[in-house]
């Protein structure tokens, strides 16, 4: 029979966990180990303790924080505006706050509403604000940087401009922009005294040839501009317009179209009289030419042309005339028409034509020792050219010849010349163009 007892184990294979029991032991035993594991013991147990007791505090730094501006309208109504841009002056700033250890995860800078109430302005000129929260419920603000801002003051004022209207384009074809209405027609302009002292008018731009023909009247709401007494724009976000105690930007401008065309004047019917003798009216010059008018459809049918009462006086006129004329305005216009015109009548001298019968013809340039004998000595002799020269004319003025230099023996037919001292701009006509010239030697 076998035995079932167990066989007992060798010393050597209970040996590594004696070694082991050992280690522990010594350590057990040693001093400096006792006082580190006591250390860590009690940090964890103070870690725990401050995870678990929500009031215990912990500083939070937020940065480039935004801030906020109240109190505008507490400081208009007072009488005072700040000119300067409070957020480029102060784009953001850095703010450490005590927080409870249960929200420090969750408090954010806007929990504090960092701002500046504008209601601490004393007066005019500079002013130093300081930055206010109005919330501590997630624990105290211990810093902010910077902690005050200085701002310039202003006056606050309101003053009334009026609505001007300036036109640009042309009116659709076949009508005429007969008026214009701004609604309103004075507006309020609230801001800086400095700023607001500049505006002489509040301009808006219409543009006539956005109209429509088809409807005549028409309603179109404008962008304003504000302009000083030059014309200069001035823009600033600091000014207010109102119409009313309304903010506005704009005003309605109401308009009205009437039919329209351009009439001819009657340049005959602007001069009067006769030129001088001897001169003639050759033409009239009318500036401008036309004028465009405007009436209601019937009207604007019976008018032809335009004429005057007070025609330029030519008479005895030599020379052009110039001068205004008033126009007869034809009834029942829409539009305004220049009262004057300039006229310039053109005067000509006219020509005349005059004949002088037997006027005697001069040989010339015979040479020494010989002798001529010619066809004719006189002929007639028809002179055209202006009037007062002409008219002016005697016989013994015209110097009728014929050149026989350097012609020697035998028949020569040469041209009648003619000269008249003196002359203006004249045609001849001969009767006997050319003179036969026989030359022979004296005896």
């Amino acid at each position: 029979m076998m035995n079932s007892r167990p066989t007992k184990k060798h010393d050597q294979d209970r040996g590594p966990f004696r070694q082991l029991r050992r280690i522990v032991a010594k350590l057990l035993d040693s001093r400096v180990f006792l006082i580190t594991m006591a250390l860590v013991l009690s940090l964890m147990t103070w870690s725990i303790m401050v995870a678990s007791d929500g009031t215990l505090t912990r500083p939070k730094t937020f940065t480039n924080v935004p801030v906020t501006v109240t109190g505008e309208n507490t400081l208009k109504s007072r009488g005072y505006i700040v000119i300067d841009d409070i957020g480029e002056l102060l784009p953001g700033i850095r703010m450490t706050v005590e927080v409870a250890q249960q929200n420090y995860s969750r408090v954010t800078s806007m929990s504090y509403n960092p701002h500046i109430d504008l209601s601490q302005v004393k007066g005019e000129g500079e002013n130093e604000l300081s930055i206010n929260f109005t919330s501590t419920i997630y624990g105290s603000v211990v810093s902010c940087e910077p902690s005050t801002v200085k701002v310039n003051v202003e006056r606050y004022i309101t003053r009334r401009v009026p609505v001007v209207v300036q036109v640009t384009g042309e009116a659709p074809a076949g009508t005429y922009l007969d008026a214009y209405r701004t609604d309103p027609t004075m507006l309020s302009i609230s801001g800086p005294q400095s700023v607001v002292m500049r505006v002489a008018r509040a301009s808006v731009t219409l543009d006539a040839s956005k109209l429509s023909a088809e409807r005549m009247s028409d309603k179109t709401a404008i962008e304003v501009s504000l302009q000083d007494n030059a014309g200069t724009v001035i823009e600033s976000d600091k000014l207010e317009i109102t119409n009313q105690t309304v903010y506005t930007s704009s005003v309605v401008v109401e308009t009205d179209l009437v039919p329209a065309k351009d009439v001819a004047l009657a340049a005959d019917t602007f001069v009067t009289g006769e030129p001088g003798e001897g001169f003639a009216l050759t033409g009239v010059t009318v500036s401008p030419a036309s004028m465009t008018v405007a009436a209601k459809e019937e009207v604007l049918e019976a008018i032809e042309f335009i004429t005057t009462d007070s025609p330029l006086d030519i008479s005895g006129a030599t020379q052009d005339v110039s001068g205004t004329v008033r126009i007869r305005r034809p009834s029942n216009l829409e539009n305004t028409l220049s009262s004057e015109v300039s006229v310039t009548a053109h005067i000509s001298e006219t020509q005349l034509e005059r004949t002088f019968r037997s006027v005697n013809v001069e040989l010339y340039g015979l040479q020494e020792g010989m002798k001529a004998s010619v066809s004719y000595m006189k002929t007639n002799v028809q002179l055209s050219g202006g009037y007062t020269f002409i008219k002016g004319l005697k016989k013994e003025d015209i110097q009728l010849f014929v050149n026989a230099d350097g012609l020697g023996e035998g028949k020569h037919t040469l041209p009648v010349q003619i000269r008249i001292d003196n002359s203006q701009p004249f045609t001849c006509a001969l009767d006997t163009p050319q003179i036969t010239v026989t030359i022979s030697p004296k005896q």
